[in-house]
């Protein structure tokens, strides 16, 4: 198991699997580093840099995570329930089947992200810009989503039914399908079709 590694240059470093329990990792530069299976539960990780990361089924449960960069890093089945998400960037990254239920995101970025079957449960995602991602198939039961940016967003089969927070003009700007399920607000509302990919 690993403690201090505050503002430590972990670029590219080798760590899947590794065993980081509460440990301190604010200010960290792991811009391409595999933590691939990494154990992450409660680290303190203020302003990580994890661009291009492999974070493929990493657990984050619990960790403290504000301002972290996950830029274009690759989340599969990654874990980050609890988190501290506060204003972090997930531009580009990768998200396939990640669980973020009772996550905080608010004012953070997830511009042409890839949440498909991703879980949002009670998520927090006040202000958050998810404009061009990708969150087919996603479920955002009792999820808030007051302010969230869904330009260009595609919500193809994703269930929207319980989310805090909806608006008319969030939906306009959002695509969709016969899928996508609505909350009752919105019956009969038919959303724009995504563009072929």
């Amino acid at each position: 198991e690993y403690g201090m590694f505050f503002e430590a240059d972990l670029a590219h470093a080798e760590l899947a699997g590794a065993r980081l329990f509460n440990a301190n990792l604010r200010d960290c530069n792991l811009t391409g580093a595999n933590l691939a299976g990494a154990q992450m539960e409660g680290a303190s990780m203020v302003n990580v840099i994890l661009t291009e990361a492999d974070l493929t089924e990493a657990v984050f449960d619990k960790a403290v995570l504000p301002g972290a960069h996950f830029e274009c890093a690759r989340l599969a089945r990654a874990s980050l329930r609890y988190t501290n998400l506060l204003s972090a960037d997930f531009s580009g990254a990768e998200l396939l089947d990640a669980d973020l239920s009772d996550a905080n995101l608010a004012g953070g970025m997830a511009v042409g992200a890839d949440l498909t079957g991703a879980n949002l449960f009670q998520a927090k995602l006040m202000m958050v810009d998810l404009s061009g991602a990708r969150l087919s198939r996603v479920s955002f039961e009792a999820a808030v989503v007051f302010g969230t940016v869904l330009e260009g967003t595609d919500l193809s089969d994703a269930d929207l039914r319980s989310a805090n927070g909806l608006t008319q003009d969030q939906l306009d700007m959002a695509y969709g399908n016969d899928g996508t399920q609505l909350p009752e607000a919105f019956a009969g509302h038919v959303m724009n079709t995504p563009p072929a990919r």
